[in-house]
């Protein structure tokens, strides 16, 4: 695939995700906004990936505020400096555009790249130069997490915040081209219905 550009829409919306995740909906607070709790169910399918791949680096693309990564968590009664310490990773990049903390794009590649809840929040015709910037980063692996419903959480002009909603069966049509274009990066894609 082409390295093309992002378009002028999707930086509109990049930048009402900053006004998010500062100012928070109109139900959440900024510090209850994009938290990244998302992540929290996949922990483990994740570290079971990560030790079959023996993957030593990730990026997390559109980590949110990034909580499991920067607090003290418990998995199965046993405590974790946080969640890098609990995956036993050698580095972790936290990535997200609309956070001013993570906003540096990845410079290098890792071993794995994991995207969970961000996929459906891009604009539709920039999806495919989206994935394809995951899919570039990536060693090994690929674990994605995407909604195929709406959220409930609305841009402040009244648009669902999911701007890209589509079936399990179209988003495996979309990825089936993924499997062509980087066939030694392996796929972990999952959907999540109840955003």
């Amino acid at each position: 695939m082409p390295e093309t550009k992002f378009s002028h829409n999707y930086f509109e919306i990049i930048e009402k995700y900053k006004n998010l995740h500062v100012n928070g909906t109109k139900k959440l607070s900024a510090s209850q906004t994009f938290v990244g709790y998302s992540l929290v169910k996949w922990v483990s399918k994740i570290k079971e990936i990560i030790i079959s791949t023996k993957s030593r680096t990730i990026i997390d693309y559109g980590c949110g505020k990034a909580f499991l990564y920067n607090n003290k968590i418990s998995i199965r009664n046993h405590p974790y400096k946080n969640l890098q310490d609990f995956w036993k990773l050698e580095d972790v990049f936290l990535y997200d555009p609309a956070v001013e903390k993570y906003s540096k794009q990845p410079k290098k590649k890792a071993d794995g790249i994991i995207c969970t809840d961000v996929i459906e929040h891009i604009p539709e015709e920039d999806v495919p130069i989206f994935i394809d910037k995951i899919f570039k980063l990536a060693n090994k692996f690929v674990f994605l997490v995407i909604a195929t419903i709406p959220a409930t959480k609305y841009f402040d002009d009244g648009r669902n915040i999911h701007l890209c909603l589509k079936t399990e069966k179209e988003w495996g049509d979309i990825f089936v081209r993924f499997r062509k274009i980087y066939p030694n990066i392996n796929q972990y894609i999952y959907f999540n219905d109840n955003s």
